[in-house]
């Protein structure tokens, strides 16, 4: 059996950001509202119960040729729910020139000096044509964006600074379809080892258009990037929606499987955090991961199992074979590598996917 490649943890994101004006009137109307900055229009969207005293996250979305402002504020309506600004300004012309990016570039400081916006919880994205045009934006040396996100489009060159393999992380979606799929996929390639983390989410049956079903795990993704933490909420694998329907996929498909324990009481253990944010986002404990059947339990839920398994605290991550035999235990503060090596050896293909 080939040796697991060294792995290794993602580093925390240390990032400066501008103060948070807590206290000062509301420079901008709650909800959605169409401003102009730096002579360039665009659609802010500011949380209904929009406090100053809190802080907040802000995104900025790039539309496609053609698009509207309007259009892509409402593609991430979801968000100002959890936290979030939306700012989705409008191009001059039907696609985004150097100009147009000079100008959201004045609109994103001027948020960030008027808003409550927190440290390392700034992000961009650009869908079609506002992505092929995204990395002048998020790669801005004077401008702390911790994610980009290439929406039906890729990264297509340009310099990426150094602060990025620390402090940022990179997602490219596409439809299964789309003429630029392959660009999303040769985003990973192109940015691997210069952002902290990269990967490609592809929608099946769907061409050139917005990736609607990819949105739940890039608002989770956006979360994970921002550091935040809740034990149990993980989209790394496709968990089945109990232990019984678990178990019988592994019957079915005659593969091994693996549980994941946690426990919402810990939410603040930096051991719980690692593992669910860290390890399971690591490229080659997904490759692993992902040919395997999951289930999460939540251990208050699921006491009786959790002592059938002679575990004593969470996390915990319990690997079984084909068979259904235990093939590995791992608890309380659990090594990335660990993960990864448990996995491939249970998983049909062992060696490490060729980059």
């Amino acid at each position: 059996m080939r040796r697991l490649l060294p792995f290794l943890l993602l580093p925390a994101l240390l990032l400066p950001a501008f103060p948070a004006r807590a206290g000062d009137p509301l420079p901008y109307p709650t909800g959605s509202t169409s401003q102009t900055y730096a002579g360039l229009r665009f659609q802010l969207v500011l949380p209904s119960d929009y406090d100053p005293g809190k802080e907040y996250s802000l995104i900025v979305i790039l539309h496609g040729a053609g698009g509207t402002e309007t259009g892509m504020a409402g593609a991430l309506r979801e968000l100002p729910p959890r936290g979030f600004v939306v700012c989705a300004p409008k191009s001059t012309g039907q696609v985004w020139s150097l100009s147009d990016l000079g100008k959201v570039k004045e609109i994103v400081r001027h948020l960030m000096e008027v808003l409550s916006i927190g440290k390392g919880r700034l992000h961009g994205a650009g869908f079609s044509n506002g992505g092929w045009n995204l990395a002048p934006l998020v790669f801005d040396e004077k401008l702390p964006f911790v994610s980009a996100c290439w929406i039906a489009a890729g990264y297509n060159g340009g310099k990426v600074p150094k602060r990025a393999k620390k402090e940022m992380g990179a997602l490219a979606l596409a439809g299964s379809q789309d003429p630029n799929r392959g660009a999303a996929e040769k985003t990973v390639d192109l940015l691997r080892d210069k952002v902290r983390t990269v990967e490609c989410r592809i929608q099946p049956g769907i061409g050139h258009e917005f990736p609607d079903k990819l949105m739940p795990y890039y608002f989770y993704w956006l979360g994970v990037m921002e550091g935040r933490f809740v034990p149990g909420e993980c989209l790394s694998f496709d968990f089945a929606p109990s232990y019984e329907e678990f178990r019988k996929t592994m019957e079915a498909e005659k593969k091994g499987g693996f549980i994941y324990f946690y426990s919402a009481g810990d939410r603040d253990d930096p051991a719980a955090k690692a593992l669910q944010n860290e390890a399971f986002f690591h490229p080659l404990v997904r490759w692993y991961g992902r040919q395997l059947a999951a289930v999460k339990l939540d251990r208050g839920e699921n006491e009786s199992l959790f002592r059938e398994f002679k575990l004593k605290k969470t996390p915990a991550v319990v690997v079984l074979k084909k068979d259904g035999k235990v093939a590995k235990k791992l608890e309380g503060k659990i090594k990335t590598s660990a993960v990864g090596k448990a996995f491939q050896k249970v998983a049909k293909h062992k060696a490490p996917p060729k980059r």
